[in-house]
């Protein structure tokens, strides 16, 4: 059975696109019927949208607190979509940024890897290798460590400075890339957005390693995709490891497009993103 870094490279291969759709439900921005399944809605929107831009993408990433809000209608949802998104070829990343004690992580990764069936899952370092160990038993699938998130708020804790000088983030990486020595799967998350994003990949070659990537904040966030592309490309990074999210500019396209189903928005919005 392939691992998950060959699973990266095999669909982005197929599919000729780094672009990963995250795949996050919000009822009130959906065109659903409210008097029908709430769990067969966001299950039937979802697979539409997936249906019309399955060769536009070459992973899907579910964000896990949006399935959680609408309690067991949205975990079943979560878990059929899982399935049908491996049964189309697309790597499934579970995003749910984890990491606790030892026990409360192998309960953690018992769910995400054994019930949902996720290819690979986003991780939080800041409790230290031991409460990622038990998801990296799991050795064939695939792990995104938080490194420099696209969120505003990131650099207060992400870009402070180490007694020795060195940014908390790049401490980080030096251990992601640690990681990746011993499990191929182990890689990072990035942000677009952040000026600090060559700086990342820079030191990523510089460690001897290319580790997967996630990069988050292309599409609504305000990152470019092109330029994303432009930065790995300049740096030698090998394309088919890394994934390039944007979430809601894809699955709520026809906001911006209102003459449009939303299965035909969101084909327009990735033609738009990938050349952007």
């Amino acid at each position: 059975m392939d691992d998950f870094r060959e699973k990266l490279i095999r669909a982005e291969a197929e599919k000729g696109t780094m672009l990963c759709f995250g795949m996050d439900p919000v009822i009130e921005r959906m065109q659903i019927d409210s008097s029908k399944s709430l769990s067969d809605e966001i299950t039937g929107y979802f697979c539409a949208v997936l249906n019309a831009i399955k060769d536009k993408i070459s992973a899907v990433k579910p964000n896990v607190a949006y399935y959680l809000q609408y309690g067991g209608d949205g975990l079943k949802a979560l878990v059929a979509l899982v399935k049908r998104a491996q049964e189309i070829g697309l790597p499934v990343i579970v995003d749910a940024k984890l990491g606790d004690i030892g026990r409360t992580s192998k309960a953690y990764a018992k769910y995400v890897f054994e019930v949902l069936g996720g290819d690979a899952v986003t991780l939080n370092p800041y409790m230290g290798e031991d409460a990622l160990e038990p998801f990296f038993s799991y050795k064939k699938k695939g792990f995104f460590v938080l490194a420099l998130t696209s969120n505003p708020g990131a650099g207060v804790v992400q870009l402070s400075s180490l007694a020795s000088g060195e940014k908390l983030y790049t401490h980080v990486i030096r251990l992601i890339c640690g990681w990746n020595r011993t499990l191929r799967s182990v890689g990072a998350v990035v942000g677009a957005t952040k000026q600090e994003f060559e700086r990342c990949v820079r030191q990523i070659n510089e460690e001897g390693v290319q580790v997967p990537l996630l990069i988050p904040g292309v599409g609504a966030q305000g990152a470019s995709y092109m330029r994303t592309e432009e930065i790995l490309k300049e740096h030698g990074y090998e394309r088919g490891i890394v994934r390039i999210n944007a979430s809601s500019s894809i699955a709520y396209a026809h906001e911006r497009f209102p003459y449009k189903s939303p299965e035909e928005a969101a084909l327009l919005a990735c033609e738009e993103i990938l050349k952007g």
